[in-house]
């Protein structure tokens, strides 16, 4: 049952005596164009609802979110990322990577899954340095992640809808999964020791089914990561489910479920007709 309504979501786990925390808020980005720059491409300044529901008690206990967003390109902003262990050597960054599917993976160490086309990598954020990072596609990718409204439930999509990276709706439309994983790297210079508030609301958002793909193309600025996996950790699969504000105005960005789709479209967009 739905308990609360947040402006962002608070994670904290163990793994492997390693204590992460960090804060996820969503909000709308802008489509990519040649006027504005990255940052500004990501940065928003009202953080969309995130409706938290809660289920069974004790070992039964469950808890999920659902995100009320708009028809626009998604960013999300991870901040207060900290992850610590007693007397480590080691510096921190949280992996993280966004799916559109639930991601299979061949090993605990593996970044790309086995199951999916990913759109690009995964992001290796630093932690314990009180910066927040905003991101609106996975690093290398090609595409804005965009969130848009659900077609009609019953409704089938034509071949050419389906080509395009349309979907039927579904119990399934409108998750996305969030990947997180613990990555490290020795300190500088590292020698060994030798001794020894609140962001609650009570009203209720109308929204409707959403839906999410990627949609136009943009680049965003990554480098090589010197971080690696921090061996024995385990990650974290997180669902988020989307919905659209009924008062959201609708976009024609393009939403495609898949990498075919999404290219399709931007030929399309790239493609003029020449006068007679």
């Amino acid at each position: 049952m739905l308990t609360e309504t947040v402006s962002n979501l608070q994670v904290c786990y163990n793994t492997a005596n390693h204590n992460i925390k960090f804060d996820i808020a969503f909000g709308e980005g802008k489509e990519d164009a040649e006027e504005i720059s990255e940052d500004e491409r990501k940065h928003f300044t009202k953080n969309y609802d995130v409706e938290v529901f809660e289920s069974g008690e004790g070992d039964d206990y469950m808890k999920g979110y659902r995100v009320i967003a708009n028809e626009a390109p998604l960013v999300i902003k991870l901040e207060n990322i900290s992850i610590k262990k007693e007397n480590s050597k080691y510096d921190y960054a949280i992996g993280f990577a966004v799916d559109g599917k639930e991601p299979e993976y061949n090993y605990e160490s593996s970044t790309i899954p086995k199951n999916i086309a990913r759109d690009g990598t995964m992001w290796n954020i630093p932690a314990n340095n009180g910066v927040s990072y905003s991101n609106d596609q996975n690093p290398k990718a090609k595409y804005q992640w965009m969130t848009k409204r659900s077609l009609e439930e019953g409704y089938k999509p034509t071949e050419e809808e389906l080509e395009l990276g349309m979907e039927e709706t579904s119990q399934n439309t409108g998750l996305i999964y969030l990947t997180f994983m613990v990555f490290h790297k020795l300190k500088p210079n590292y020698m060994p020791n030798t001794r020894g508030g609140d962001t609650t609301r009570s009203a209720t958002r109308c929204s409707s089914g959403a839906r999410f793909g990627y949609g136009n193309e943009a680049e965003s600025a990554s480098v090589k990561s010197d971080f690696e996996f921090a061996t024995g950790t385990e990650r974290y699969v997180l669902p988020i489910r989307l919905r659209i504000a009924d008062e959201s105005a609708k976009s024609n960005i393009n939403c495609s479920q898949h990498l075919k789709g999404a290219s399709l479209n931007a030929l399309r967009r790239q493609t003029m007709t020449v006068p007679f």
